[in-house]
């Protein structure tokens, strides 16, 4: 079976070339020496997975040495269908463990029976059976050919702990996902294991470092760990209610070349007291869906772990975002209780993480604790906080916070002499007095941008004289925009959410109705808003709905009034103000309504600009937006600035509204001049005029 020719469909030739499923039909279409296929029919043809391999690394579309391991997993896969997912993962990672611990010789390194040399090897390697025997007697006779497949692998991948880690990174391919429900990116484990500062503890120590997860899961951070600690001595002690985890975990360990006297990896829910005095607890809260999570039970599971912590010790917690950073109820228990460990001078650093993360709960949003024992520190009464859900956690995004958070508070750096890209350092004092979300954000838009007030106006100025220049060519007695803008010498204003707003009724709230694509049309009595038409890509007045099709389908559904503001976060975000009323709002978009209480505070278009400045992005692999509507944070401007600022975009948007009907006309213009020209009805009888600049010159004849 070794030998089989595994064969690849063309969505799996597609993954192994990292590339979409149509490129995939395009190479066979304009390559003549794309590989035939030799299995299947036209509707699913099935290709020669290593003739697909050989053609990616010739014609240089994927590099050769990722090719050739890709390929070697793939055939793992394939070759393997035999065995449960569960159990090949644990028999090809007991293997690349024993060839791991025998010194990286192959499994296979000669005739006879290879299943019953490698039960005697592995015998004689794990004599207590803590890592690889069970598994390793556990692979069927008819699965020998196991062995030269891992060897593949190994050599595929340059060294054993390159193919574990393969491994159980394309876990998907094994159909065993479910048994890494609590796994998470690659990144994310790093990004954990950085900012606990365990490589400068190991150098502070001589290379001796205890490293703790209390609850392991697959291991991903121990291994993350271990990784920074190659050339130091460290420790580890870690807890699984899975024994089949902890096995897995022990072997993770052993492949990074951790002896097994430095890891104590046991079955069970906790840790006993007697496992030692950690330097690092790296873990996440155990997860539960959102309808049964406890926001109490995750702070005080958070809090026993901050007991732990003796001075100079610290812990990194991974957990949900809406209890680690969101808006909890103000003054309850669940509040005050976050409050109380804030005060403690114990949460160093609190990270909003981007969504996708925890890559088989993909609708699972997270975020960071950091904490430390600094009792004696000045900056105790301070905290980091930082949001990066709006990016894809990438290489450098990691190495951005770690240093961040490591050159902080930490011994030996001085705070202020350190520029932070992504952390502001926060009062504990202003986050528990007046509850609010643990999250902050660097100023986004030109009026709040990183340049100086100073260049701000300038460049304000600057373009109201080209907007009133460019009025006066195109727009005969236009109005000048006039802005008013001018530097402040004010605090910024506070800001709430738009939760707070909903609670408080300064603003309602009201969903959009599901509609049936059968009951819309070009014809109707009213417009449907949906989340096409707020993001412009499709006109309004496209789709109608009459009024016999309302009253009969969706009695309970409201009309639009004049000024409500329509806003959605899927795909993406967008916002709009409905001037006009009377139209249909369609799921998932929402109607926001200022009331009676809210007029000082917003008019319809300061709340939709406001929302547009505030708005967040969905990262790639996340299934959700970055933040809830509700999470969205306003600021609370003073009643004269909301007045002038309304009739500042009162006026762009006239404004815009004129460019855009020139745009139309000119469009429409283009349309006829090429349409009439190449059908043959029109001709051009006089010379073409365009505008020209002063510094042009007549052009010779």
């Amino acid at each position: 079976m070794q030998d089989a020719v595994p064969l690849m469909s063309m969505p799996e030739i597609a993954e192994l070339a990292g590339v979409k499923r149509p490129v995939v039909t395009t190479w066979r279409r304009r390559h003549r020496d794309f590989p035939g296929p030799v299995d299947g029919d036209a509707n699913m043809p099935f290709f020669d997975a290593r003739e697909v391999a050989e053609w990616l690394a010739v014609t240089g579309r994927v590099e050769r040495h990722r090719v050739e391991e890709d390929l070697s997993l793939y055939t793992l896969a394939r070759l393997g269908h035999v065995l449960p997912g569960k159990e090949l993962i644990a028999a090809v990672t007991a293997l690349i463990c024993l060839r791991s611990l025998e010194g990286d010789g192959p499994l296979v390194d000669g005739a006879g029976d290879v299943l019953a040399g490698l039960r005697d090897r592995a015998a004689q390697t794990d004599r207590e059976d803590e890592l690889l025997r069970s598994e390793i007697d556990a692979i069927p006779a008819r699965c020998s050919w196991l062995a030269g497949a891992v060897d593949d692998l190994v050599e595929a991948a340059y060294g054993c702990g390159n193919a574990f880690e393969r491994v159980l990174d394309r876990r998907h391919r094994f159909d065993a996902s479910d048994l890494y429900t609590a796994a998470v990116a690659p990144e994310l484990a790093r990004l954990i294991a950085g900012v606990s500062g365990v490589r400068e503890k190991a150098r502070e120590a001589d290379g001796s470092v205890l490293v703790t997860d209390l609850a392991a899961g697959p291991g991903d951070f121990l291994a993350a760990a271990a990784r920074l600690l190659r050339d130091d001595s460290p420790m580890f002690t870690a807890a699984d209610p899975d024994p089949y985890l902890v096995r897995l975990t022990r072997r993770r360990l052993a492949v990074q070349e951790i002896p097994s006297l430095d890891v104590d990896i046991r079955v069970g829910d906790r840790l006993p007291d007697e496992a030692g005095d950690p330097d690092v607890i790296l873990t996440q809260v155990p997860y539960r869906p959102a309808e049964e999570r406890s926001a109490a039970e995750v702070i005080a599971w958070m809090d026993d772990i901050s007991v732990r912590l003796a001075p100079g010790r610290t812990a990194v917690i991974l957990g949900p975002a809406d209890v680690l950073t969101g808006e909890l109820k103000p003054f309850s228990k669940e509040e005050r209780a976050r409050a109380d460990l804030l005060k403690t001078g114990m949460v160093e650093a609190v990270i909003r993480l981007p969504g996708g993360l925890v890559p088989y709960r993909p609708g699972y949003e997270t975020a960071i604790w950091v904490l430390t024992s600094a009792h004696d520190s000045q900056w105790r009464h301070q905290v980091l906080l930082a949001d990066v859900s709006e990016r894809t956690l990438s290489a450098d995004v990691v190495d951005a916070l770690i240093e961040d958070v490591v050159t902080w508070r930490r011994p030996g750096f001085a705070p202020r002499a350190h520029a932070r890209r992504f952390a502001t350092q926060v009062s504990v004092n202003d986050l528990v007095t007046t509850p609010k979300p643990l999250i902050t954000r660097p100023p986004t838009g030109i009026a709040n941008s990183s340049a100086a007030p100073a260049v701000t106006v300038a460049r304000a100025n600057e373009l109201e004289r080209e907007l009133y220049w460019s009025g006066v060519r195109v727009y005969v007695g236009a109005s000048p925009i006039r802005t008013g803008l001018a530097e402040s010498v004010g605090n910024r204003p506070r800001a709430v959410t738009l939760g707070k707003l909903l609670r408080d009724e300064h603003v309602q709230l009201r969903q959009g109705s599901r509609l049936k694509p059968e009951h819309l049309g070009t014809g109707g009595n009213y417009a449907v808003l949906g989340a096409l038409e707020i993001l412009g890509r499709r006109r309004i007045g496209e789709r109608m709905i009459d009024i016999l099709t309302l009253t009969e389908h969706y009695p309970r559904a409201q009309l639009t009034s004049s000024g409500d503001v329509i806003v959605t976060t899927a795909p993406e975000f967008g916002v709009m103000v409905d001037h006009e009323g009377r139209s249909l709002v369609e799921f998932p978009a929402r109607v926001l309504r200022v009331s009676a209480t809210g007029h000082d505070q917003f008019t319809p278009r300061v709340l939709a600009a406001l929302l547009a400045d505030n708005a967040s992005a969905r990262v790639a692999g996340s299934v959700r937006s970055a933040r809830r509507l509700e999470e969205h944070r306003l600021a609370l401007l003073q009643p004269d600035l909301v007045t002038d600022l309304d009739a500042l975009l009162t006026a762009l948007e006239e404004r815009r509204r004129a460019a855009r009907e020139e745009l139309d006309m000119l469009d429409e213009l283009a349309r006829i001049a090429v349409t009439g020209l190449g059908v043959g009805t029109l001709t051009l009888n006089a010379p073409v005029s365009s505008p020209t600049s002063e510094k042009e010159t007549d052009a010779p004849a």
